[in-house]
């Protein structure tokens, strides 16, 4: 007699939830051994019938070989587990495993997912989840800082205003930080439907600096300062410039690595 329906959905959601945590590789290893030597798989192997039900399965396990930050310095097991999930998710929109679809803004969103966890943790963990305590700290970087009356835990702190202070707690340059904010900015224009790549501005932008005699690159760009002191462009238009041409570029790998060493970085401070 076969099984009630509902209770097999429940067992195979377990099953995929357990086959996703990348701590469970050998779990995982072992139901492709199940599925690679099961007689009707192989009939369908290479059909679109078998294609359908891997899509559908979201049988990524490509990415069980890619590098995952190292969070074992976490020790709440559900913050670990979360910080995990959320990196193998953001992979699926770099490789295009998941809805058939490469989607660097999702990307991006997973990605400052992994970030905001990893600084809330690190501002909790150095300051005993002290609120007064944190916004000390950020107003000893930033005098302009004024906490609202909302405030009532850490993670209430816009998160551009903590990174900007865990720049400096770990001894982080601008050239370092910069992926992270417009990370970010991307995951904060695309919640408010506001997200576009703007060709024609980055073009516009571009013909002013030339006008006015501002030489520049794209990969350097040396002569920001100089373009917004002569006036050629205003410093908010200079940042939207600069935030489009990185946008055009769409740096997965930027982002990646800026995460993989926000950990390691917190991992090191916070083991001081």
């Amino acid at each position: 007699m076969g099984q009630d329906k509902k209770q097999l959905t429940k067992l195979l959601a377990f099953v995929k939830e357990l086959y996703d945590n990348p701590d469970n590789k050998e779990f995982a290893a072992g139901i492709r051994d199940i599925v690679k030597n099961d007689k009707d798989y192989q009939v369908l192997d290479d059909t679109p019938s078998l294609k359908r039900i891997s899509s559908y399965l979201s049988l990524d396990y490509e990415l069980d070989d890619k590098d995952f930050p190292d969070y074992s310095f976490i020790d709440e097991e559900p913050v670990r587990e979360s910080l995990q999930a959320d990196f193998r998710e953001m992979l699926r929109y770099q490789y295009g495993t998941r809805s058939h679809r490469i989607d660097f803004p999702e990307f991006c969103r997973f990605g400052v997912m992994q970030i905001e966890m990893l600084v809330n943790y690190f501002f909790e963990k150095k300051y005993q989840s002290d609120l007064d305590r944190v916004v000390h700290a950020i107003q000893l970087t930033n005098p302009k800082y004024i906490p609202g009356d909302y405030l009532s835990q850490i993670s209430d702190i816009p998160l551009k205003t903590k990174v900007y202070r865990i720049r400096y707690e770990l001894n982080w340059d601008n050239s370092t930080i910069s992926p992270i904010l417009n990370g970010i900015e991307v995951r904060n224009r695309q919640s408010h439907r506001s997200l576009r790549l703007e060709k024609d501005k980055i073009l516009e932008y571009e013909k002013r600096l030339k006008d006015g005699k501002v030489w520049f690159y794209r990969e350097d760009v040396p002569m920001f300062k100089k373009a917004v002191e002569q006036g050629v462009v205003s410093q908010d238009e200079m940042n939207e410039y600069k935030f489009q041409v990185w946008f055009e570029r769409q740096p997965y790998n930027d982002i990646i690595s800026c995460i993989r060493s926000l950990a390691e970085s917190i991992s090191s401070e916070l083991s001081k």
